[in-house]
């Protein structure tokens, strides 16, 4: 037997945490216990059978120790292909507009005021709807709007293009769901109204750039005017609507201590409501993503949401091999404004950027065979293959794969510390300490 990889030991309140990445599971150790564990190791860990035969079991039972032929990387790799080459599912999402009524200082977007979607880019949309609804293995197809700013156009472009979807759905006995990420500011009741007459289930993120002050020195209308109190009570309205909302919190060192306070401005809305349609979802802004002790205040501004009985999840609990990226999935595609296609959301659509463009026939041409590279992009990175929390991060994206690939360069998304990567480490057996606790 051998010791698994993805074996992490960290400190746990006077005893000590074993962790397994690939199981996510944990049990909690005594120092003597973990003393044991470390000779194991050190000496080879079949002597621990006969020093103490329950444990040696025990930890046999749930792979934190498994047979020394077990290649644990290939089982990783097995989860993952059949992950990201799932045939059932198909993601499409639509950029109507690279125009917005904000212009945020991290966006990364290159914002086209007059831009907006076009009768001929719609039926080339409409005919790839078509024919992706009508594959025989396709059983459920996401709809999602980015951009821009997506419902600056939404009567013009984007109802029409819903309306087709659906049917098309419909017509092949194919589930679906739509979805839309957008700043909130434009939501309104005929918004809501839409969705409701036409019976159609919608998901939205929505952003908040901290609390209120600090949202509204970045998400402004004028130099008088700001957004966050419109947003909160568009949220407010949608999901009391039962619309569900991610409302994702865009963080820095500088506006994060704040973020506790934003479920005050929730207060009146029902347990019930809670629970069921809204999530605060806090995502570090990456012109700000640095080492430091950030995370202790998240941590502690996740706890007291949470408190406050609102669902409540944070960047350092990734899932990147059984949860990938949509952008890693071979059924998925983003389709620009003018019909350049992509991958990723979150690059600019630059032309020069494009991965291919959509036809005339509504066929997705990849250029430069641009979707098997990004396909075959994971496990290439030689850093990856030795990670303990690998089956969790997974060198990030294909996105962060490909670009170093390009470069020749190895890399790791957590700057190649084990003090960063034991935060992901800890983070995860907070989230197994809210379901059941096991004790060794």
């Amino acid at each position: 037997m051998k010791y698994s990889q993805f074996n992490s030991i960290v400190p746990h309140e006077g005893k000590y945490a074993l962790y397994n990445s690939f199981q996510n599971k944990v049990i909690f150790l005594d120092p003597e216990l973990k003393d044991l564990l470390q000779a194991g190791i050190s000496e080879g860990i079949d002597a621990l059978e006969e020093v103490h035969p329950s444990f040696f079991e025990y930890l046999n039972d749930n792979k934190f120790i498994v047979k020394n032929e077990c290649n644990e990387i290939d089982e990783v790799k097995k989860i993952s292909k059949a992950v990201d080459e799932n045939q059932k599912n198909y993601t499409l999402t639509i950029n109507p507009t690279m125009n917005c009524n904000f212009k945020c200082y991290y966006c990364y977007e290159t914002h086209i005021r007059k831009s907006r979607l076009e009768d001929k880019e719609i039926e080339k949309i409409k005919k790839f709807i078509s024919s992706t609804a009508s594959r025989e293995k396709l059983e459920h197809f996401s709809l999602s709007f980015f951009g821009g700013e997506p419902l600056l156009y939404f009567e013009r472009n984007v109802t029409p293009i819903i309306d087709y979807f659906t049917a098309s759905c419909k017509e092949n006995k194919k589930t679906f769901g739509i979805g839309f990420t957008t700043n909130g500011y434009l939501i309104n009741q005929n918004f809501i109204d839409y969705f409701r007459n036409n019976k159609i289930d919608c998901a939205l993120q929505i952003t908040l750039d901290g609390y209120r002050e600090e949202h509204d020195k970045v998400r402004y209308v004028s130099k008088t005017k700001g957004s966050y109190f419109e947003i909160v009570n568009n949220i407010k309205l949608l999901i009391n609507n039962h619309f569900y909302v991610v409302l994702r919190i865009n963080y820095t060192n500088e506006n994060l201590p704040n973020t506790n306070k934003i479920p005050e401005d929730f207060s009146d809305i029902e347990q019930e409501i809670k629970d069921k349609y809204l999530k605060f979802d806090f995502h570090r802004v990456w012109e700000d993503n640095k080492v430091d002790d950030l995370h202790i205040v998240l941590e502690k501004n996740l706890s007291e949401i949470r408190d406050e009985g609102f669902v409540a999840t944070g960047t350092y609990s990734p899932d990147n091999v059984n949860d990938s990226c949509y952008a890693d999935k071979r059924n998925s595609v983003v389709i620009n404004y003018n019909g350049d296609i992509f991958k990723c959301t979150a690059r600019d659509f630059e032309t020069k950027n494009r991965a291919g463009f959509i036809s005339e026939e509504g066929d997705l041409i990849w250029e430069k065979d641009y979707l098997e590279k990004r396909m075959n992009a994971k496990f290439n990175n030689k850093p990856c293959l030795s990670c303990k929390i690998m089956p969790l991060c997974n060198g990030g994206c294909t996105q962060h794969a490909m670009e170093h690939i390009e470069s020749g360069t190895e890399y790791c998304v957590y700057h190649g510390l084990e003090s960063e990567k034991d935060i992901i480490v800890k983070t995860k057996i907070e989230d197994i300490l809210n379901g059941i606790l096991q004790e060794a």
